[in-house]
């Protein structure tokens, strides 16, 4: 033992070289790691403060804090992995370990795994710029390619939307090509509702504003609104009806409920000014021989048969009339068709 002491400790012995090799590749070593601890820590700050001003702006939006959440922990995860395995690489380097080997091993199999999970990754790089971007979040009533519903859940691989009749549809992120999202700042309820075409449009409008007037003053409803009802006037025509639209400014996610609200006020208020909804329904009697005795049209005033036409009308060129009398054989009484 006496013998071996000078030989690790001489100036040629294995101390001294484990001491140079220390002093050189050690010291960098510890560099090395240290600045991957501190980069990391300092990341971790600067992405936490990054959160806290995200929280603040979803918090003063009426939004969920899960966009700001989610954005902090895929950044850190990031940061942290990029760090350390930059930091690895370094540290193999300086033990003398050959990673040109490694390097190519490792990217052949990235290229294999690119190839069998292209799917994978384009899901996470999606859910990440739909996050990032803040197209939509939880809670959101989105409609995403042929689907609507309310988002229920959301990773950076899919999301869930629970449609109206309660299914849950889960949807890859990577297939997104169009979101429509009806939560974003503001909402519009667009309410159509057909009157009679005899009826006096000026009364309709009266009516029409009598019921937003009415639909201020419900408190519970008022509070979803933003303007109050718009009428915008006759949309469409019919045989028997005039389309009016109106259009209400509601909050986010709460035009239906404003819109069947303003339907009950507005079917109150055309009971009150007595403003028919619809015209009659046309009548004909038709005899056995395809002659028109009486007829309605949708323009009447549905009092009665309409006598004034009844005598020039026939039904015998559509084979109507002619067909139900040779089916019905020995029936020769007149014959009811309802329009």
């Amino acid at each position: 033992m006496a013998l071996r002491i000078p030989t690790l400790l001489g100036p040629h012995s294995v101390g001294e070289s484990v001491l140079r090799w220390s002093l050189s590749h050690g010291v960098r070593i510890v560099i090395i790691v240290a600045a991957a601890y501190l980069l990391s820590r300092a990341a971790r700050k600067l992405l936490a403060r990054l959160e806290q001003r995200l929280r603040s702006e979803d918090a003063q939006a009426g939004r969920s804090p899960q966009r700001s959440k989610t954005l902090a922990e895929v950044s850190r995860s990031v940061v942290t992995m990029v760090a350390w395995v930059i930091a690895t690489l370094l540290v193999l380097g300086e033990l003398g370990l050959n990673l040109t080997p490694l390097v190519a091993s490792a990217s052949i199999v990235g290229v294999a795994l690119g190839f069998g999970a292209q799917s994978l990754v384009r899901d996470f790089l999606t859910g990440f710029f739909v996050l990032l971007e803040d197209q939509y979040a939880i809670g959101d009533v989105v409609e995403i390619g042929q689907v609507a519903g309310t988002v229920e859940r959301f990773t950076l691989r899919m999301t869930s939307l629970r449609s109206e009749d309660g299914t849950l549809h889960n949807i890859a992120n990577g297939t997104i090509q169009r979101v429509s999202n009806s939560s974003a700042g503001w909402a519009r309820a667009l309410v159509d509702i057909g009157v009679a075409l005899e009826a006096d449009l000026q009364q309709v409008r009266e009516a029409f504003t009598s019921a937003g007037e009415a639909l201020l003053a419900d408190e519970e409803v008022s509070g979803m609104m933003l303007e109050p009802p718009a009428i915008l006037g006759p949309q469409s025509m019919s045989e028997s009806q005039v389309t009016v639209r109106v259009a209400i400014k509601t909050v986010p996610g709460r035009r239906a409920i404003v819109a069947r609200a303003y339907r009950h006020e507005v079917k109150d208020a055309l009971e009150r000014c007595q403003i028919p909804i619809s015209s009659p329904s046309s009548m004909m009697i038709i005899e056995s021989d395809g002659k028109v005795l009486s007829m309605t049209g949708a323009g009447g005033n549905g009092s009665g048969p309409d006598r004034g036409s009844a005598s020039s009308g026939s039904a015998s060129s559509d084979g109507a009339g002619s067909g139900a009398g040779s089916e019905e054989g020995s029936d020769d009484g007149p014959h009811f068709l309802s329009g």
